[in-house]
């Protein structure tokens, strides 16, 4: 007994503080979204890091043949991809642009035609956050040709594969040169989810900290009765 709680005490305790980190995350995003999406496009700073959500105005052109195609994407019942694409701005860097959602062709072995501008284009579109990478039940191997399937939306890998290029995912907005079918550019944030699971597990932690001390109590009473009989 004294062994299993000395495992799963911590083990909850983590589990509770990493669901008030959750919350906190998504306080922030919140605060940020709200701040930034109805704001007027800025061109791009230089560190994206903390830039959730903010809109940004992309000069430059097309990198025309640098495509990734996310796989497994219906929309309304229709499977699908989302396209991403380079962007190569006047500055040099080259961003990852999600142009959207592109319907799949019949069968797996075909790949939809992507149409791309070309010349220069100005395009206007928010920097989404990370909100981590889906889980996937086998590995992921990515082609040596373009357009690339892949099974996830990877900025960090995708970035990796280019020169200059800046790991995040700017997701157009309605009306842009070169936008498909558009992605919404509203999210659910519920922190309070988040804080309801923390209390879960912290409310565990109580329960194996109040039945080990009832177990230690008892267990000695026990023992004498057992003596006497």
């Amino acid at each position: 007994m004294t062994v299993f709680v000395a495992v799963m005490l911590p083990v909850v305790l983590s589990l509770g503080a990493w669901q008030l980190d959750r919350a906190a995350e998504k306080r922030g995003y919140q605060n940020r979204y709200f701040d930034r999406v109805g704001a007027l496009a800025v061109p791009p700073p230089a560190d994206l890091t903390d830039a959730a959500f903010l809109r940004v105005q992309l000069d430059g052109l097309y990198e025309s043949g640098h495509d990734y195609l996310v796989d497994n994407r219906p929309r309304s019942g229709q499977p699908g991809y989302w396209v991403v694409s380079r962007f190569v701005a006047d500055d040099g860097r080259r961003f990852l642009v999600n142009r959207g959602w592109l319907a799949a062709p019949p069968g797996r072995d075909r790949l939809p035609e992507i149409a791309t501008p070309a010349g220069r284009a100005s395009v206007t579109g928010v920097v989404w956050p990370d909100t981590g990478l889906t889980p996937l039940l086998a590995d992921d191997p990515w082609s040596t040709d373009w357009p690339r399937r892949v099974q996830r939306l990877n900025v960090d890998r995708m970035a990796a594969q280019g020169q200059d290029v800046v790991p995040a995912e700017i997701r157009l907005e309605p009306g842009q040169s070169g936008v498909f079918a558009p992605l919404p550019l509203d999210i659910e944030f519920r922190p309070e989810r988040h804080t309801g699971y923390a209390v879960q597990w912290f409310g565990l932690a109580v329960v194996l900290v109040v039945g080990y001390l009832l177990f230690g109590f008892r267990r000695p009473e026990a023992s004498r009765e057992d003596c006497h009989d």
